[in-house]
Parts: C-alpha cells; structure tokens; sequence
C-alpha cells in the first residue's frame, strides 16, 4: 500500500527533476525563459479515456508551473463532461480553472464509460453542466485578458467550440471579434485530428465536418496537427500506471472504467508532449498545408512556406520510449528521455 509520505516524496522528486531541467537545460519544458506558457485545452472528454490522459498530464505540468493551463473547453454532448473535467481540476488542486462547455445542444447524453461515475464520485464547483461557462464565452474571456502571442491552444476532440470562436462577434469582453482575438493572443493551435499525409480520422468528420473545415481554413496562426497514424503507435494506461496510481484516483478510476488498464492509443496525449520542449527529439514535421474536403477527410500539399505541419515519429525512437514518458507524465513524475 502506498503512503501519502511515499506520495508526497514522489511529489517533491517530481518538482525538483523538472526545476532543474528547466533551469539547467535548455531542453526543459518551459518555452519561454523565466515564463510559463498560458494553454488552453479544448476536449471531447466523454467517449475516449485519451482525454483524460492529456488532461492529467497538463494538470501534472500546471502544478510544477511549467504550464499555465488557463482553462478547459469541454466540446462534448455529454452531459456529466463538464462536470468532469471540473472534479480532475479539483482533484489535482486548482478549483479555480474555469471549465467551458458547448451549450445549445440539441440532444445531450450520458454515452461515457467514466464522466458520469467521476462527476459523481469526486468533488467540484460544477454540480451540472448548467453551470458551466459557455465556451466561446470562456474562450473570449480568457484570450482577453491575456496578452499577445501568450496562449496555445490544444483541441483533441472536435472543433465545434472553436468555430463559434473564430465566428463570435465583439462583445462587452473585447472590441474585437473572434478571428482579431485569435490572431493578437494566439500563438500557435495544436490540433490532434487528420490523418497524414492523408486519409479520414473521428474529430475531422464526427459529428461536425463543417466546423473543421472552417477552422483549418481560417485560423490564421501557425497550426501543428497530431495525426491518428502517429498517436496510434503509442499505447499507454497499463499495468505500470494500474500500479503506481491509487485505486480512488480519477484518472484510476477512468482507465479502470474504460478498458481495466488494458492500454489505449495515445493521440490525445500527443497533442500535449509538442508543448514539452524537452521531446521534441521524438519527432520530425512536414510543413505545408492542410485541405479538408466536405465529408471531413484530408490530404496534405507540401509547402515549406505553409503555416501548417504535421508531426511524425521519428523513425529512430522506439515508441515505448514516448509511451514511458507519457505514462510518467500522467503519473506525476518526470523521467529523463
């Protein structure tokens, strides 16, 4: 049995690994000297347990101060979603992270193997999905107040929230409307989605291929797209993170729910390694542009002075190496890699 000194201990190694990292390596997860990066994590936490995956290891990121998540957009129609994302926040220490959620759904259900248990089982503000902010609300608050160039967003579901982003109008939160806002606080949008160089992946085409259309079309800064083809090499949520996590943990009792840690594809976590400095030697980029037909499948058109890439694992690592780290990550502790 684990105790809450071991706990506590793992803790404090944790925190110390990634001080020095940051202070002593110029690979270290911190992207600007002395700053951390604001992050925005816009997810479709319902039907995948990848979700929660890359929420821990944010939340993991944010409690060393190498990352400053801001908030979490849930794009989902279930409803226990919000609810959620709100208990891991909780859970992890940081109540005060706003919670975001796609709002004037037409149908909202309960089609999770672990919101629902989660949202119930562990404490939050958000006692409904009533009380959660609107999302594009939340988005406009949050960019608002931040300043140029400061925030990365990360989807890893679909990218109906981000639509009604860069879509929204001016409003009592800023003068200007949603593609202004983007285009002053935004640094760059990661994006797991596609599949490279081309083919038909779940958050392109379901259940809203239009918005993903419009957002690879018009989002102006720099976009980097975490394929399916790379995130699906990469199996975490095991047996080694079975033993290391407590059976009343969340992100336990989610992997628990889902598969009785039976290991799942990575594409969400993916998406989070690209704001760790210290990995990018796991991979390689292609850049140029990303076209997306009405049905939501994708091609690619190599161009080296296009805004837009693609990662690819290097042919080099050995992918359990990034499946170690990961697990580590959403774990609490960082591995040197």
């Amino acid at each position: 049995m684990k105790t809450t000194n071991q706990r506590n201990l793992r803790s404090t190694i944790f925190l110390i690994l990634i001080l020095f990292t940051c202070f002593n390596d110029s690979k270290g997860v911190n992207n600007f000297a002395g700053r951390p990066i604001k992050v925005i994590i816009d997810a479709d936490l319902d039907s995948d347990v990848d979700d929660v995956g890359a929420l821990a290891m944010l939340l993991n990121l944010n409690k060393v101060g190498e990352i400053d998540l801001i908030g979490v957009i849930v794009t989902s129609d279930d409803p226990y979603a919000p609810i959620c994302a709100a208990a891991l926040n909780t859970f992890y220490g940081f109540p005060e992270i706003p919670v975001g959620f796609l709002q004037d759904q037409p149908v909202l259900t309960n089609h999770s193997r672990y919101t629902k248990d989660i949202a119930n089982g562990y404490p939050s503000k958000i006692k409904s999905w009533e009380h959660a902010e609107e999302a594009v609300q939340l988005y406009r608050k949050l960019l608002s107040q931040s300043s140029k160039e400061s925030v990365i967003i990360v989807t890893i579901g679909h990218l109906s929230s981000l639509q009604r982003l860069l879509q929204s109008e001016p409003d009592h939160l800023s003068p200007l409307n949603g593609s202004q806002l983007v285009m002053e606080k935004v640094k760059k949008w990661i994006c797991m989605g596609g599949q490279f160089p081309e083919g038909k992946e779940a958050n392109f085409y379901r259940p809203d291929p239009q918005s993903t259309v419009y957002c690879v079309n018009n989002f102006e800064k720099e976009v980097v797209f975490c394929g399916w083809e790379a995130g699906n090499l990469v199996i975490t949520g095991g047996e080694w993170l079975k033993d290391k996590l407590e059976p009343d943990h969340p992100v336990y009792r989610a992997y628990e729910l889902y598969n009785n840690f039976k290991g799942r594809q990575s594409w969400d976590q993916l998406a989070v390694l690209q704001l760790i400095k210290s990995t990018k030697h796991y991979f390689s980029s292609v850049r140029g542009n990303c076209i997306v037909h009405s049905d939501g499948s994708n091609s690619w058109m190599n161009d080296k002075t296009g805004k837009h890439s693609y990662i690819i694992i290097k042919p080099s690592v050995e992918t359990k190496s990034i499946s170690n780290y990961i697990d580590s990550v959403m774990f609490g502790e960082m591995k040197p890699n």
